[in-house]
């Protein structure tokens, strides 16, 4: 597997759903040497998923009030970062690379979020933001799979 996409919110709070939205859109497109997963919140368990690509987008809402789609990249980070069940990106990587010795590249693709009210649609912003993860990752793995066949 080259690029394991990995959609996480709650489908029960408006915008928080909007990294499993894109997620599910991403996984309608059947793109080649993409694993597309959708899931309510990260845990150790995606770990050996994890350590086996090549590179890792996670798609989460973004509350901060940010108002644009951010792509940032994510190191493996062990500070503590387990919250019960639930792990952040950089803490994933980090298990991954403590259990299995890898961990992938990894970004986080962070979604415009501004109504968590429960049973809320997604919000007009949302919606959008979803839009533009959906063609930032097209265009990531697009480009991963354009170099990886350009290599001798």
């Amino acid at each position: 597997m080259h690029y394991l996409i990995i959609g996480y919110g709650n489908d029960l709070r408006g915008d928080d759903a909007a990294g499993r939205v894109a997620a599910d859109m991403i996984a309608a497109l059947h793109l080649p040497d993409v694993t597309v997963l959708s899931v309510h919140q990260l845990t150790p368990e995606l770990a050996p998923i994890l350590a086996q690509a090549r590179g890792a987008v996670f798609l989460d809402a973004d509350a901060s009030g940010c108002q644009v789609v951010r792509v940032t990249y994510v190191l493996p980070r062990t500070d503590g970062q387990y919250a019960g069940h639930i792990a952040t990106p950089g803490a994933l990587l980090a298990l991954a690379r403590a259990v299995y010795g890898r961990s992938p590249d990894a970004w986080l693709i962070s979604i415009p979020a501004i109504d968590f009210t429960l049973g809320a649609s997604l919000s007009p912003q949302a919606r959008d933001g979803v839009v533009q993860a959906v063609d930032t990752v097209r265009h990531m793995t697009a480009s991963a799979d354009r170099a990886s066949t350009a290599q001798p």
